[in-house]
């Protein structure tokens, strides 16, 4: 994976090549792309979003794997949620940056009897979830920049899952304060981000940066080669435990902060709003 960092920092340095590169992923792209579409328009009716809104939030357009892991990221939620003894049924659940709905429908399986909510900036996304999610929950859009619809103190619990993964730490600060609005006194901030075990894709600079400050912010691909139709401000970010504990604690109390905790991959962090 360095290796892989060392040369794309390379040809980041090389305009041409790095243009060269983007259009030749792009191309690919998009030939998997149309074939895929064909795919699912042949298999009818499915229960599953069109490939692109699958490629938004897991990166992969294959029907099996996005099913796999939405299924394990809502184990693991509810895994932790019980280990903090915190209340999940008859709870009022946010999916915040929910995309379509893939993890959503897997908490719901898990827990039928909590009150869910889903949101996020991807008014496709968000269409799909309205039409054909209708029993899960109740799917809305929010603006790129808070507030959100939902009145001060109304939801017991807040998960978000790989959306502080890509935000610098300006709008993260943002939104940590609205979901502190949002959350009732007592309630729990359920969320991940790159720590220590996602670094081997770090460049030298990157490293050094997260020493010097605790956050790294990668931008990378920009417009048309951006192959996951999200915004440009929507890039990659690291963190460091400690930054997290001493930033994050100005906005939520750090309960825990379970490195790997999901999948071990990214790092599961939970907060909880200060009464």
């Amino acid at each position: 994976m360095q290796n892989t960092s060392g040369l794309r920092q390379l040809a980041k340095k090389i305009p041409p090549v790095y243009w060269l590169v983007g259009f030749l992923k792009y191309l690919n792209f998009r030939r998997r792309l149309q074939a895929t579409n064909v795919v699912y328009a042949k298999g009818g009716s499915t229960a599953l979003p069109p490939p692109m809104l699958r490629y938004r939030v897991h990166g992969a357009l294959d029907e099996s794997s996005y099913t796999h892991v939405g299924r394990s990221i809502a184990s693991c939620l509810v895994q932790c949620l019980q280990s903090q003894a915190i209340a999940i049924n008859n709870s009022t659940i946010l999916d915040f940056a929910c995309g379509p709905g893939r993890v959503a429908v897997e908490f719901k399986k898990l827990m039928s009897a909590c009150h869910l909510y889903g949101t996020d900036i991807d008014e496709e996304a968000i269409e799909w979830a309205q039409s054909h999610l209708p029993d899960v929950g109740e799917f809305a859009t929010n603006d790129a920049a808070p507030p959100t619809r939902y009145a001060d103190d109304a939801i017991d619990v807040v998960y978000s899952i790989s959306l502080f993964t890509h935000l610098d730490e300006a709008t993260q600060n943002v939104w940590l304060a609205e979901l502190a609005r949002i959350i009732k006194p007592g309630g729990t901030l359920l969320t991940t981000i790159h720590g220590a075990l996602a670094r081997a894709s770090c460049t030298a600079d990157e490293l050094a940066e997260l020493d010097r400050n605790g956050i790294a912010f990668r931008v990378d691909r920009k417009g048309r080669f951006k192959l996951d139709g999200l915004p440009d401000f929507y890039q990659t970010t690291f963190h460091t435990r400690e930054y997290v504990a001493k930033e994050w604690n100005k906005f939520f109390e750090v309960v825990d902060h379970i490195e790997g905790g999901l999948d071990k991959h990214q790092d599961l962090v939970v907060l909880r709003r200060r009464t």
